[in-house]
């Protein structure tokens, strides 16, 4: 079962589904190409946004599973922890791969360096780490109105470098991926560490 940062992360992420799809639906033609590339950037940037609610969700769900007040002296350094947690989630806004991974580690202990692969489709630590950034870079890009850089899955079979329905759908398997990942790997580390049992 998913946490439930996890639950919430798959009822956003229709968002980024829905705004997809209606790129593409039959009914709204004539589309023009850069009509279809708005609803294309507001999909990728829903998935981004969608990614980032969950590491902040799953970081303030570790505090809820370890919260224990009959020990009085882990419940204080616990509450410390946690303040200091919800100031850097406050000022956390890049989810690339080094920043969630510091912050994970950082407020919970947890390393998902390990978990953070997609078997299914041969991507090791490096290749996850390389997308999940590319990901990012180009969603800053075109929010910042910057072009998007060309990345293999940002370039038509013409080489025209935009979006396009596959790379998101791609895009879309990749981070409820990695948002499986990191939910199997923090209850793991809680469950092992901490001695507790999870629902989820």
């Amino acid at each position: 079962m998913p946490s439930p940062a996890a639950i919430k992360y798959f009822d956003e992420r229709q968002k980024a589904v829905i705004l997809r799809k209606v790129a593409n639906d039959p009914r709204l033609k004539p589309i023009s190409h850069v009509e279809k590339q708005i609803y294309y950037h507001a999909s990728l940037a829903a998935s981004v946004a969608t990614w980032d609610a969950y590491v902040n969700n799953i970081v303030r769900e570790f505090f809820n599973v370890t919260f224990d007040p009959s020990i009085q002296k882990f419940h204080t350094l616990h509450t410390v922890a946690k303040n200091t947690a919800e100031k850097a989630l406050k000022k956390f806004n890049t989810p690339n791969w080094e920043n969630t991974r510091n912050l994970l580690v950082q407020h919970t202990g947890y390393d998902p360096i390990s978990d953070w692969i997609w078997a299914t489709h041969n991507m090791g630590v490096q290749h996850v780490q390389e997308r999940l950034n590319q990901i990012l870079k180009v969603r800053h890009s075109f929010a910042h109105g910057f072009a998007i850089p060309a990345f293999s899955w940002t370039q038509s079979n013409a080489g025209v470098v935009r979006l396009t329905s596959m790379a998101l759908l791609e895009n879309e398997a990749f981070l409820k991926n990695i948002v499986k990942q990191t939910d199997k790997g923090i209850k793991q580390y809680i469950e092992t560490i901490y001695g507790s049992h999870l629902t989820w």
